[in-house]
């Protein structure tokens, strides 16, 4: 089962943004599927999104790989309370950045690459 997600953070008129954008296009289609391109901000622009906010995203593009994983505890009654939680595992700021390591994190993180 995957327990990563690949997070790419942008806004509309960012031209680094686009140059990213523009270089995944060019990727297999299976390594595209990988990567999920998700707003920094709102719809209507106020304020960061909650994803962004809970990453602590400031500039875009961004990339964060984080691990999926359930946080359990026992509450006051002995029952077990889980629940769902992104931890951050590696980050690129930066369309240069990204693009340097996009490949090794798809391959890293992923079922993209066939062994």
């Amino acid at each position: 089962m995957k327990t990563y997600q690949i997070y790419v953070f942008t806004q509309d008129l960012c031209e680094p943004c686009q140059r990213l954008k523009r270089y995944v296009d060019t990727l297999a289609e299976d390594e595209i599927k990988e990567i999920k391109f998700v707003p920094m901000k709102t719809a209507y622009g106020n304020g960061r999104t909650a994803l962004a906010q809970d990453l602590n995203i400031e500039t875009t593009p961004t990339l964060v790989v984080v691990h999926e994983e359930l946080r359990c505890k026992i509450d006051a009654d002995g029952d077990e309370d889980c629940d769902p939680a992104e931890i951050e595992v590696e980050r690129f700021v930066g369309a240069n950045d990204i693009i340097e390591h996009l490949d090794a994190t798809i391959d890293a993180y992923t079922y993209a690459h066939p062994e």
